[in-house]
């Protein structure tokens, strides 16, 4: 049997542990000790239970145990403090927490034949056992096909295992390790039979070509139970750095698969009616909210992710989108309740908890920070954020929207060029940190050209950033822009949203100076 762990395999026939296909040097005691907590994955097992099965009930110290475990830990690239893999559950006992898959043991699959597709399928599927223990899309990438003679094989691989890794990070998918995957490399491949074989919803396939100084790389993604394609594009580099050729287009890859396989799931869930939804389903229909940011699907969202606490209350996905949406509570003003910064708090913090390693959770939490003024908090968190995933384009584009809000408008619109080259069909609010860059550097046609990109004309906040714009220019239509705030936000304060966007105060300044020549009479001060 093969447990596929996050970023490992544990492989009971070969009495082996890999990481990124690489075998491990494990003593048999804590490979045992690994075995006995996966296989138990779905409940807490006792100090007592491992010292009858590990030690044969012998009388053993608690250091003794310590180190087994903290061996174990290190195994898995864990540690005792972010517990991500094996947690423990003080007065209980210790619970492995990571997404475990099983599948049938290491022994090569048999070739499949040409004209397989017609065969009958087998009595029994061979991935009966693969039932991951979250309902998250799992996704096989095939080694991608040499298709330069001259190439040395080592570059397709590496695309191939880069892509694996880069892949992992997205918290929503689930990955196939690469030594399930690489077993059929050089074999007649049927996708739909992959995919059984190895419990996958998703196949990704391509191919490297060489061709002087320049590579061709494509890619696909492949739907599993269907074989209609997904996702498609093609990539060429020059060669002067294979290996940065390499990584940037792994990085890119990874990325548009994330969106696409969020954006495919997103449809299936749509199709259902209420009452087949689950607490995943619910979390993929909430994920609409950013796109459209409108105040009826805020609290649809917010509802379906309540739901899904419901349902499932240690799912750190509807906790994590939860926070997000409390968090547009004070931040756009949609459906609020009491106190969101606070329910948002505990929402991102309950996620981290269930899992230590959930980008969006991190990112969140960064957000109550920001509008706690807490600059430094902020950015650490942040940073947490994008080193858990550098690949997500959203967490980047928040990051970069937020740097720029706090007036450091380089980082921040760096942030926002990368997000916006890894998602080139983003939503419009991605534009909304350039309207602000553009506004600081004083080019105010700009600043209506990006806004008019946003794509949200009933939103009050771009209705803002145009007036200013427009009481700059001087245009004949500031005043009636500035109308169209009230119409929008009858009890808008200018003071109150750049406030509470925690500006900088000449960045506050410069941006009062426009709406007031659009007509703003607002007293008050404008905060130190």
């Amino acid at each position: 049997m093969i447990f596929l762990l996050e970023g490992a395999e544990l492989d009971t026939e070969l009495y082996e542990l890999r990481r990124a296909g690489r075998a491990q040097s494990v003593e048999p005691r804590v490979f045992n000790l690994l075995h006995f907590l996966v296989r138990n994955h779905e409940r807490v097992v006792s100090k007592q239970e491992i010292v009858e099965e590990i030690w044969d009930g012998r009388i053993v110290t608690e250091a003794t145990i310590s180190t087994c475990l903290k061996a174990a830990r290190q195994a898995l690239g864990d540690d005792g403090r972010t517990q991500r893999m094996i947690r423990t559950v003080h007065g209980r006992g210790f619970r492995f927490v990571g997404s475990v898959l099983q599948e049938p043991g290491a022994s090569p699959p048999t070739p499949i034949p040409e004209g397989a597709g017609e065969a009958e399928p087998p009595e029994q599927a061979p991935n009966v056992a693969a039932v991951p223990t979250r309902k998250k899309p799992v996704i096989a990438v095939l080694p991608f096909d040499n298709l330069s003679g001259d190439l040395d094989e080592y570059f397709a691989d590496g695309i191939t295992e880069d892509i694996i890794t880069n892949l992992s990070r997205f918290r929503e998918v689930m990955v196939i390790g690469r030594t399930s995957t690489f077993r059929y490399k050089g074999q007649p491949m049927d996708l739909v039979k992959i995919c059984e074989a190895l419990g996958a919803a998703y196949i990704v396939e391509g191919s490297v070509r060489r061709g002087g100084n320049r590579v061709r790389i494509t890619a696909q993604l492949i739907d599993g139970v269907s074989g209609m394609h997904v996702w498609a594009d093609a990539y060429d580099r020059g060669m002067e750095d294979i290996f940065a050729v390499q990584d940037e287009v792994t990085r890119t890859i990874a990325a548009r698969l994330g969106v696409s396989i969020n954006d495919s799931g997103l449809q299936k869930s749509i199709k259902k009616n209420p009452n087949e939804l689950d607490a995943y389903d619910c979390v993929l229909r909430a994920r609409r909210f950013p796109a459209l940011l409108s105040a009826d699907v805020h609290a649809e969202a917010r509802a379906l992710l309540e739901r899904a606490m419901e349902l499932d209350p240690d799912s750190a996905d509807a906790a994590a989108w939860l926070a997000n949406l409390y968090l547009a509570e004070h931040r756009l003003q949609h459906n609020p309740q009491a106190d969101p910064i606070a329910r948002a708090e505990t929402m991102a913090k309950r996620a981290i908890e269930l899992d230590p390693q959930h980008a969006y959770a991190r990112c969140w939490l960064a957000m109550v920070h920001f509008f706690r003024r807490e600059n430094q908090a902020f950015e650490a968190e942040a940073k947490r954020a994008i080193d858990l995933n550098p690949n997500d384009p959203d967490i980047l584009a928040y990051v970069g929207l937020y740097l720029v809000c706090m007036g450091q408008f380089e980082r921040g619109i760096a942030y926002s060029r990368r997000a916006q080259e890894l998602n080139p069909l983003h939503p419009g609010w991605y534009h909304f940190s350039f309207a602000r860059y553009h506004y600081h550097h004083e080019d105010y046609r700009e600043v209506v050209s990006r806004i008019e990109r946003v794509g949200m004309p009933n939103f009050f906040w771009p209705q803002i950033l145009v007036t200013a714009a427009l009481g700059q220019l001087e245009h004949p239509d500031r005043q009636r822009s500035l109308a169209r705030i009230y119409e929008l936000k009858p009890d808008f304060s200018a003071i109150y949203e750049f406030t509470k966007w925690n500006t900088e105060y000449w960045d506050f300044v410069h941006l009062m100076e426009g709406l007031r020549k659009a007509g703003l009479e607002e007293e008050g001060e404008i905060p130190v």
